[in-house]
């Protein structure tokens, strides 16, 4: 497997046309409000990863992809909690999360976590939604825990027009060290800096190859990193 850096115009474009068809695919209850930005400013500026099955995969054939930027690139999306104890550029917070092909987002947030222990990251930031869906245990499994009280996501609403809770999380410390620590002993190998990724799958699932054509089974919960940045697919407030 390979997590590829996307970075150029196109592959950027391509990674929102693919987050779109699989937010479509699935059945999107969440949507940003008419006057948010977050969205777009984080699918221009963060850090975009697409996994790919072979690593001569086209950008069309991405599997699933994620979004991610350091606190030192732009601020978190919402100011709780407060995490300036830590250097900004140490902070990661999770970004889109969608998925083509059973067990591809898992693997994803797999390679997302070596990612974060090359960037000697201190602490992961999510935004989970607890109301109207609880997306909160996942999270909890994998050691988040929650910091401080659930806040009403102001730049995304239920497609009825509803408010949207989500519930700040983070892992730190030792329970972050330890989490690096087990991705790291399965083995990878880098290649372009930190741009590629590449992996054995370490999981009992084999994900099947994305096509547009092939249903979806989106993977929003997440094992240590990948959250959404303001509706189900396109925010850490998730489905």
């Amino acid at each position: 497997m390979e997590l590829r850096q996307l970075t150029s115009e196109r592959e950027r474009r391509i990674f929102g046309e693919r987050m779109e068809e699989a937010r479509a695919k699935k059945g999107a209850r969440y949507r940003e409000t008419g006057r948010s930005k977050v969205g777009r400013i984080h699918l221009e500026y963060g850090l975009l990863y697409g996994l790919f099955e072979h690593d001569d995969g086209l950008p069309e054939e991405m599997m699933s992809g994620l979004l991610m930027h350091d606190l030192a690139s732009f601020p978190q999306s919402f100011p709780q909690p407060d995490l300036s104890h830590l250097p900004a550029r140490s902070v990661l917070e999770g970004g889109e999360l969608w998925s083509f092909a059973k067990g591809a987002g898992l693997l994803a947030q797999h390679g997302a976590l070596i990612l974060a222990g090359l960037m000697q990251i201190r602490a992961l930031l999510v935004y989970p939604t607890i109301k109207p869906a609880d997306q909160t245990v996942v999270y909890a499994r994998s050691n988040f825990v929650k910091a401080g009280d659930p806040i009403v996501w102001p730049y995304c609403e239920t497609t009825d027009g509803g408010k949207l809770w989500v519930q700040p999380m983070v892992l730190e410390g030792e329970a972050l060290a330890n989490v690096v620590e087990a991705v790291f002993g399965r083995g990878f190998t880098t290649k372009d800096s930190i741009r590629r990724i590449r992996f054995e799958n370490p999981f009992p699932i084999q994900p099947t190859l994305s096509r547009p054509a092939i249903p979806i089974e989106q993977h929003l919960g997440t094992v240590a990193s990948a959250a959404s940045h303001g509706h189900e697919v396109n925010g850490n407030a998730q489905a």
